[in-house]
């Protein structure tokens, strides 16, 4: 088959403006998928972040209900704390004469507190990592109900199912350091577990 000039040019031009096409949408398609992944890293940096400092302010919070000591100024707080959460008991002298449970009961909300960011964030990494993150915080979550256990039963004798001396090991930190003893390690090791996972999902972003 012969072609004429004119039709041999328009076959060259309809080849180039294809192949100029195809190469558009390649380069497209790479930029998509970078940017895609650029945006899936930014999403976990991001929810790695939150949750590992939501878990750290739950460790800090873990340390201050710990605190085996209790100062005066920390007893008047508890003292206003609870005549303003309990308006209707804000004349009752019981509240002076026994403001420890109210210290807990006011250190404690620094613990769901943070309790809440972490399920806030928590939702996102069971997203990009799936269930295995779930699995990593239930050693600290079950620290946490073991310690909100001791201290209802140091509080309410006749809810004392345990040794008064098994549950002051749980309650008060009883080292030197705030990791000294053994309750305290365990919640360390369980956090230690929960930053190392965050790391390694990470260490190829960074």
């Amino acid at each position: 088959m012969n072609f004429t000039e004119g039709q041999i040019y328009i076959l060259i031009k309809d080849s180039i403006t294809f192949l100029l096409t195809a190469a558009g949408i390649l380069l497209a398609s790479r930029g998509l998928s970078t940017w895609r992944e650029q945006m899936k890293g930014t999403k976990e940096f991001d929810a790695s972040y939150n949750l590992n400092y939501a878990v750290l302010k739950l460790r800090d919070a873990i340390r201050h209900v710990r605190n085996p000591a209790i100062w005066n100024a920390e007893s008047n707080r508890a003292i206003r704390y609870a005549k303003e959460k309990y308006p209707e008991r804000s004349n009752d002298p019981e509240i002076a004469k026994d403001s420890t449970k109210y210290v807990y009961e006011m250190r404690w909300d620094e613990i769901v507190n943070a309790y809440r960011e972490i399920e806030s964030h928590q939702l996102a990494a069971e997203v990009l990592w799936g269930s295995e993150i779930l699995r990593k915080i239930k050693p600290l979550n079950d620290k946490v109900n073991q310690l909100r256990n001791a201290i209802e039963q140091n509080l309410y004798p006749e809810l004392r199912t345990k040794e008064r001396g098994k549950i002051d090991e749980i309650i008060y930190n009883h080292g030197t350091d705030i990791e000294d003893d053994d309750f305290g390690k365990e919640v360390s090791k369980a956090i230690a577990e929960i930053n190392d996972f965050i790391k390694e999902k990470l260490k190829y972003k960074l």
